[in-house]
């Protein structure tokens, strides 16, 4: 049963993201796609990671940090390409997490060994681990280190930004400050999903650690991890520039999600949030044959072009 749900979803996404698989896949043995590389964690665990620079500076003074993404998509699927707005020279990391293989498209079950490891305390633990041993290995130390965090890796980029002080500034695609249980309720009182999300809730609920038991493409244990942290604590607590960009039209996250989170930060007083919000896009920026990626870089480009921020 599991096999046949993840790959209903998997054609969910494609259709929705605009990108289909076969064109992955070849960009995947395309000249352009990065050599996989591997980072070994200190408790024996290792994962895929690319590196890659944009720009013509032989050292870079800025670095920028990808991790997540739901399921086990291998990240090489669109790098360098993904990145091609970026204005400034940059050196790009980009860490899969444990257990995804270099070409994995992310399609199938992605096997016990990467279920019982798609947590949120180990995305923290591994990004963190990551970070710190690649900028600590560059020297001079950058001047701009910079988390993306995409869709689910919005809620471990910002966490981990505000537990190192090395972090310089985040910028989030594809999310804001709903939980995943209030993106989800307020897509389906929209219409803009079809499934029952309170009997999903519900099985879930009745045996939360199982990942044996599936629903819409990640086990039981994946939704029960998730599926109420509330991402506005972390984000409220940063001081650095942070730049936010979502699709009008997105159907995984509501852009409800991202103006709440600007409203927030209006109530607070804090004036280092920026959204970008773009018409008639989707999740991945999409829209009527155009990424709005592009764009999104950009302008995170023009937020590092600036002069240091000072933290409060």
């Amino acid at each position: 049963m599991r096999y046949f749900k993840t790959i209903a979803l998997s054609f969910v996404l494609v259709a929705l993201s605009g990108c289909t698989i076969i064109q992955r896949t070849a960009h995947m043995y395309g000249s352009d796609a990065p050599p996989p590389l591997s980072f070994q964690y200190k408790d024996g665990g290792s994962s895929i990671y690319y590196s890659f620079t944009v720009g013509n500076a032989s050292q870079p003074e800025t670095l920028l940090f990808f991790y997540g993404g739901t399921g086990c998509p291998s990240w090489k699927q669109v790098m360098p390409e993904y990145v091609r707005g970026l204005t400034v020279s940059a050196r790009v990391f980009v860490l899969n997490k444990r257990f995804v293989t270099d070409r994995s498209v992310g399609m199938f079950a992605c096997g016990q060994g990467f279920d019982l490891a798609n947590n949120p305390n180990q995305w923290v633990s591994d990004y963190s681990e990551f970070i710190a041993a690649k900028v600590n290995s560059i020297t001079p130390r950058p001047r701009n280190v910079v988390l993306v965090g995409v869709s689910e890796g919005a809620l471990i980029a910002t966490k981990v930004a505000g537990q190192d002080p090395e972090i310089t500034h985040l910028a989030i695609i594809g999310s804001g400050g709903y939980s995943m249980r209030k993106s989800l309720a307020t897509l389906k009182q929209r219409g803009a999903i079809w499934f029952d999300v309170e009997s999903g809730w519900e099985a879930i609920a009745s045996d939360p650690q199982s990942i044996d038991k599936d629903w819409y493409g990640n086990p039981y244990r994946w939704w029960a991890d998730i599926l109420d942290i509330d991402p506005l604590p972390d984000f409220l607590k940063l001081n650095i520039p942070i730049i936010v960009g979502i699709g009008e039209n997105d159907e995984s996250v509501p852009v409800e999600s991202a103006l709440y989170l600007a409203s927030k930060f209006k109530a607070a007083g804090k004036n280092n949030l920026i959204l970008k919000i773009y018409p008639e896009s989707d999740h991945r920026l999409n829209g009527n044959g155009i990424s709005h990626r592009d764009e999104f870089f950009a302008a995170l480009s023009g937020l590092l072009h600036q002069p240091q921020h000072i933290r409060q």
